[in-house]
C-alpha cells in the first residue's frame, strides 16, 4: 500500500545508524568523528543511551570564534609569541568536554510521529535535524531536513 505523505512516521525515514557521542568525551574526539562520519551533528547519548543534548558543527563553529578573539586580544599585548598562544589554546580545546558546549535538552522526536510534525518541530527550533527516541528517551534514530526532503519527493511521485 501506498503512503501519503501525512501517513509517513519519522521511523519510516530516519537514520538508524547514528554516530553519537558521550557528555564526558573530549571536543577533539568529538571532532573527529564529525570529519570521520560526514556528519554535521552528534546526539550526545547518556550511559544508559538515552539522548541529553546535541553537538553540533555550529557549537564548534562558535567555539573557534571565541578562541580567535582571545588569539586577536593576546596577540597585541606586547612580548606575546603567538606559536606560543596557539599551542596552549590547542591544548585547552583538547581538554574541553562535550558537556561543555553542547546544547542541553535538544528538541526530540518520537519515531511514531509524523513526518510533517518533525518538519514542523525543525522549523520552530530552528534546527536541521532530530534525535529520534522511543518512550522512554533513548535513541533510536536521527531524521535530518534531507531525510524529509526525501520524503516529500517519493509522496509527490507516488502521486503522479
Amino acid at each position: 500500500m501506498v503512503k501519503t505523505f501525512s501517513q509517513i512516521r519519522v521511523k519510516d525515514v530516519m537514520s538508524k545508524h547514528v554516530v553519537s557521542v558521550n557528555p564526558d568525551d573530549s571536543l577533539h574526539e568529538a571532532l573527529d568523528l564529525i570529519c570521520e562520519n560526514r556528519v554535521s551533528a552528534l546526539p550526545v547519548v547518556d550511559a544508559h543511551g538515552h539522548c541529553i543534548g546535541m553537538l553540533s558543527t555550529s557549537d564548534l563553529i562558535n567555539l573557534t570564534h571565541e578562541l580567535d578573539d582571545e588569539l586577536q586580544n593576546l596577540g597585541r599585548a606586547s612580548g606575546t609569541k603567538p606559536q606560543w598562544l596557539i599551542e596552549q589554546l590547542t591544548q585547552a580545546l583538547g581538554s574541553e568536554r562535550v558537556s561543555e558546549q553542547m546544547t542541553e535538552n535538544a528538541a526530540t522526536i518520537h519515531q511514531e510521529v509524523p513526518v510533517c510534525e518533525a518538519a514542523a518541530t525543525m522549523v520552530r527550533n530552528r534546527v536541521h535535524r532530530l534525535p529520534v527516541t522511543d518512550d522512554h528517551n533513548k535513541l533510536l534514530g536521527i531524521i535530518s531536513t534531507m531525510d524529509i526532503m526525501s520524503a516529500v519527493a517519493n509522496a509527490a511521485d507516488m502521486a503522479r
